[in-house]
């Protein structure tokens, strides 16, 4: 029994390291946002014939940055200036050519708990 759980619990690990779900509050902030127009909490499936997503998931962020220095104040950058086609650090993984500045639709407060939540 002891032995299945570890099992278990090893499986299991490398999906919890991922990124936990955004709470309700950050997901209707964000879908009241906009940010749900490009960005989802997970990346979608691979197939034969799928185009990249438009923009990386929340998950995607939250692995590549989590525990970066700076990380929260540069992301939160980019969400209200955005980020033009020679920053791309999703070059690559992403269809979208750039990402636009987000200032009107959410405020400097607001992109920072978002982005928090998706570093935690």
């Amino acid at each position: 029994m002891k032995a299945a759980f570890a099992v278990l619990a090893f499986a299991v690990a490398p999906l919890a390291a991922q990124a936990a779900p955004l709470s309700k509050e950050m997901t209707q902030l964000a879908r009241e946002r906009g940010c749900t127009l490009c960005h989802q909490a997970l990346p979608p499936r691979p197939s034969v014939d799928s185009v990249p997503a438009a923009a990386p998931s929340w998950s995607e962020i939250g692995k590549r940055y989590r525990g970066e220095p700076g990380a929260e104040d540069r992301l939160v950058g980019i969400v209200l200036r955005g980020a033009g086609p020679g920053e791309r650090h999703w070059a690559g993984k992403t269809s979208a050519v750039q990402m636009p500045p987000n200032r009107v639709e959410i405020s400097e407060g607001e992109a920072r708990k978002l982005i928090r939540s998706i570093l935690q």
